[in-house]
Protein backbone atom coordinates (compact mmCIF):
# COMPACT_ATOMS: atom_id res chain seq x y z
CA UNK A 1 0.00 0.00 0.00
CA UNK A 2 1.48 3.41 -0.87
CA UNK A 3 1.16 6.19 1.38
CA UNK A 4 0.92 10.06 0.86
CA UNK A 5 4.37 11.97 -0.08
CA UNK A 6 5.58 12.70 3.52
CA UNK A 7 3.24 10.00 5.29
CA UNK A 8 5.36 7.73 7.29
CA UNK A 9 4.18 4.43 7.77
CA UNK A 10 4.36 4.15 11.71
CA UNK A 11 3.04 7.14 12.21
CA UNK A 12 -0.21 5.92 10.62
CA UNK A 13 0.22 2.74 12.52
CA UNK A 14 0.52 4.49 15.67
CA UNK A 15 -2.23 6.83 14.96
CA UNK A 16 -4.38 3.88 14.27
CA UNK A 17 -3.31 2.25 17.86
CA UNK A 18 -3.93 5.29 19.47
CA UNK A 19 -6.91 6.11 18.36
CA UNK A 20 -8.37 1.94 19.23
CA UNK A 21 -6.55 2.65 22.81
CA UNK A 22 -9.07 5.87 23.55
CA UNK A 23 -12.06 4.03 22.03
CA UNK A 24 -11.44 1.02 23.72
CA UNK A 25 -10.66 3.04 27.09
CA UNK A 26 -13.72 4.79 26.90
CA UNK A 27 -15.91 2.31 25.01
CA UNK A 28 -15.27 0.33 28.51
CA UNK A 29 -14.85 2.98 31.38
CA UNK A 30 -16.64 6.22 29.93
CA UNK A 31 -19.77 4.96 28.20
CA UNK A 32 -23.55 6.29 28.90
CA UNK A 33 -25.70 4.15 28.17
CA UNK A 34 -29.33 3.80 29.17
CA UNK A 35 -32.10 1.40 31.83
CA UNK A 36 -33.62 -1.21 30.63
CA UNK A 37 -36.05 -2.97 33.20
CA UNK A 38 -37.77 -6.18 32.75
CA UNK A 39 -41.85 -6.67 32.85
CA UNK A 40 -43.34 -7.54 36.35
CA UNK A 41 -44.10 -10.85 36.94
CA UNK A 42 -46.41 -10.26 39.47
CA UNK A 43 -48.05 -7.18 41.50
CA UNK A 44 -49.73 -6.35 44.84
CA UNK A 45 -52.79 -3.68 44.63
CA UNK A 46 -55.63 -2.34 46.59
CA UNK A 47 -57.86 0.60 44.86
CA UNK A 48 -56.83 3.80 46.99
CA UNK A 49 -54.80 3.24 44.94
CA UNK A 50 -51.52 1.48 46.13
CA UNK A 51 -50.04 -1.01 43.09
CA UNK A 52 -46.39 -2.38 44.01
CA UNK A 53 -44.14 -3.84 41.65
CA UNK A 54 -41.18 -5.80 41.81
CA UNK A 55 -38.66 -3.82 39.28
CA UNK A 56 -35.01 -5.37 37.96
CA UNK A 57 -33.31 -2.41 36.29
CA UNK A 58 -30.34 -2.77 33.99
CA UNK A 59 -28.26 -0.35 33.19
CA UNK A 60 -26.05 -0.80 29.64
CA UNK A 61 -23.76 1.58 29.84
CA UNK A 62 -19.99 1.65 31.75
CA UNK A 63 -20.95 4.83 34.26
CA UNK A 64 -23.93 4.38 36.88
CA UNK A 65 -26.82 5.95 36.15
CA UNK A 66 -28.78 7.70 39.09
CA UNK A 67 -32.52 7.70 39.24
CA UNK A 68 -34.04 10.42 41.01
CA UNK A 69 -37.79 9.74 40.46
CA UNK A 70 -40.21 7.24 39.11
CA UNK A 71 -43.95 7.24 38.17
CA UNK A 72 -46.28 4.53 36.39
CA UNK A 73 -48.69 6.33 33.33
CA UNK A 74 -51.66 4.27 32.50
CA UNK A 75 -52.08 4.71 29.10
CA UNK A 76 -55.05 2.87 28.37
CA UNK A 77 -56.99 6.04 31.06
CA UNK A 78 -56.43 9.39 29.48
CA UNK A 79 -58.25 10.59 31.97
CA UNK A 80 -55.93 9.17 35.12
CA UNK A 81 -53.14 11.21 36.35
CA UNK A 82 -49.71 9.63 36.89
CA UNK A 83 -49.16 7.13 39.76
CA UNK A 84 -46.54 8.66 42.16
CA UNK A 85 -43.71 6.54 43.35
CA UNK A 86 -44.34 6.67 47.13
CA UNK A 87 -42.00 4.01 48.82
CA UNK A 88 -39.73 1.55 48.29
CA UNK A 89 -40.14 -1.91 50.23
CA UNK A 90 -37.43 -5.18 50.66
CA UNK A 91 -39.94 -7.36 49.23
CA UNK A 92 -43.28 -8.18 48.29
CA UNK A 93 -43.71 -9.52 51.82
CA UNK A 94 -46.82 -9.61 54.18
CA UNK A 95 -47.87 -5.88 55.42
CA UNK A 96 -46.30 -5.91 58.85
CA UNK A 97 -43.74 -7.86 58.45
CA UNK A 98 -41.65 -5.18 56.34
CA UNK A 99 -40.21 -1.78 56.63
CA UNK A 100 -40.88 0.82 53.37
CA UNK A 101 -38.45 3.31 52.95
CA UNK A 102 -39.20 6.83 51.24
CA UNK A 103 -38.90 7.22 48.02
CA UNK A 104 -35.40 8.43 47.46
CA UNK A 105 -32.75 8.39 44.54
CA UNK A 106 -30.74 5.28 43.86
CA UNK A 107 -27.91 4.46 41.66
CA UNK A 108 -27.32 1.46 38.92
CA UNK A 109 -23.95 0.53 38.56
CA UNK A 110 -22.33 0.48 35.10
CA UNK A 111 -23.20 -2.84 33.30
CA UNK A 112 -24.88 -3.56 36.94
CA UNK A 113 -27.88 -4.45 38.16
CA UNK A 114 -30.62 -3.13 40.68
CA UNK A 115 -34.10 -5.19 42.44
CA UNK A 116 -36.34 -3.03 44.32
CA UNK A 117 -40.20 -3.08 45.06
CA UNK A 118 -41.57 0.17 44.34
CA UNK A 119 -45.24 1.62 45.40
CA UNK A 120 -46.54 3.65 43.59
CA UNK A 121 -50.27 5.80 43.63
CA UNK A 122 -52.49 8.81 44.87
CA UNK A 123 -55.22 9.85 46.92
CA UNK A 124 -57.55 8.98 44.06
CA UNK A 125 -59.88 5.74 43.96
CA UNK A 126 -59.34 3.16 41.20
CA UNK A 127 -61.63 -0.02 40.48
CA UNK A 128 -60.48 -1.52 36.96
CA UNK A 129 -62.85 -3.64 35.47
CA UNK A 130 -62.35 -6.74 36.45
CA UNK A 131 -59.85 -9.50 34.71
CA UNK A 132 -59.17 -6.17 32.29
CA UNK A 133 -55.84 -5.50 30.61
CA UNK A 134 -54.33 -2.45 30.41
CA UNK A 135 -51.08 -0.36 29.02
CA UNK A 136 -48.73 0.46 31.65
CA UNK A 137 -45.57 2.50 31.15
CA UNK A 138 -42.52 2.74 33.91
CA UNK A 139 -40.87 6.49 33.59
CA UNK A 140 -38.08 7.96 35.44
CA UNK A 141 -35.68 11.07 35.86
CA UNK A 142 -32.07 9.86 35.31
CA UNK A 143 -29.70 12.48 36.98
CA UNK A 144 -29.00 15.54 35.85
CA UNK A 145 -31.76 15.51 33.57
CA UNK A 146 -35.32 16.47 34.81
CA UNK A 147 -37.25 15.26 31.81
CA UNK A 148 -39.05 12.21 32.26
CA UNK A 149 -38.09 9.60 30.33
CA UNK A 150 -39.54 5.87 29.20
CA UNK A 151 -37.80 2.55 30.87
CA UNK A 152 -40.45 0.51 30.17
CA UNK A 153 -43.98 -0.33 28.83
CA UNK A 154 -45.95 -3.70 29.60
CA UNK A 155 -49.53 -5.29 29.81
CA UNK A 156 -51.00 -4.85 33.64
CA UNK A 157 -53.46 -7.54 34.25
CA UNK A 158 -56.80 -5.86 36.80
CA UNK A 159 -57.43 -8.52 39.73
CA UNK A 160 -60.28 -11.43 39.02
CA UNK A 161 -63.51 -10.31 39.96
CA UNK A 162 -63.37 -12.36 43.15
CA UNK A 163 -60.75 -9.95 44.26
CA UNK A 164 -61.35 -7.92 47.48
CA UNK A 165 -59.84 -4.58 46.31
CA UNK A 166 -60.00 -2.86 49.26
CA UNK A 167 -57.46 -4.69 50.65
CA UNK A 168 -53.17 -5.41 49.90
CA UNK A 169 -53.43 -8.58 47.59
CA UNK A 170 -50.60 -10.27 45.39
CA UNK A 171 -51.55 -11.06 41.84
CA UNK A 172 -49.47 -12.63 38.98
CA UNK A 173 -49.41 -10.28 36.68
CA UNK A 174 -50.68 -12.35 33.39
CA UNK A 175 -53.89 -13.61 31.53
CA UNK A 176 -54.18 -16.87 33.14
CA UNK A 177 -55.09 -15.34 36.85
CA UNK A 178 -57.52 -13.65 35.23
CA UNK A 179 -61.30 -15.14 37.05
CA UNK A 180 -59.13 -17.63 39.11
CA UNK A 181 -58.79 -15.59 42.19
CA UNK A 182 -55.30 -16.65 42.32
CA UNK A 183 -54.29 -13.72 44.73
CA UNK A 184 -53.79 -14.03 48.49
CA UNK A 185 -54.25 -11.24 51.16
CA UNK A 186 -51.81 -9.50 52.72
CA UNK A 187 -52.76 -9.34 56.18
CA UNK A 188 -50.59 -8.74 59.23
CA UNK A 189 -49.78 -12.04 61.08
CA UNK A 190 -48.54 -11.96 64.60
CA UNK A 191 -46.91 -14.86 66.14
CA UNK A 192 -49.11 -16.17 69.39
CA UNK A 193 -47.19 -15.11 72.43
CA UNK A 194 -44.74 -16.83 74.33
CA UNK A 195 -46.33 -18.31 78.34
CA UNK A 196 -43.04 -17.56 80.71
CA UNK A 197 -42.00 -20.76 81.85
CA UNK A 198 -42.27 -22.34 85.60
CA UNK A 199 -40.49 -22.99 87.88
CA UNK A 200 -41.34 -26.96 89.42
CA UNK A 201 -43.40 -29.98 88.18
CA UNK A 202 -46.63 -28.70 86.81
CA UNK A 203 -47.44 -31.97 85.43
CA UNK A 204 -50.32 -34.17 85.95
CA UNK A 205 -48.81 -37.68 87.92
CA UNK A 206 -48.47 -40.33 85.44
CA UNK A 207 -50.80 -43.03 86.38
CA UNK A 208 -49.08 -45.85 88.47
CA UNK A 209 -48.23 -48.75 86.28
CA UNK A 210 -50.19 -51.98 86.87
CA UNK A 211 -48.86 -54.79 88.55
CA UNK A 212 -49.50 -58.14 86.67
Amino acid sequence: MEWPDGLDTGVVIGAFALFFTVASFWWLNARRGSLRVARPGAYVFADRVRLRLPLAFYNTGAVALIVADLRIVVETDDVREPLHWIAVLPSMGRSGDERSDFATPFDVPGRGTRQLVAEFGDDKSWSPEPSSRHMLRLEAKVHPSDDWRDLAAFDWWAPPPTADVTRMITYRNSPDQAGRGSGFALTAVSPAPLKPARSGFTGAPRPAARRR
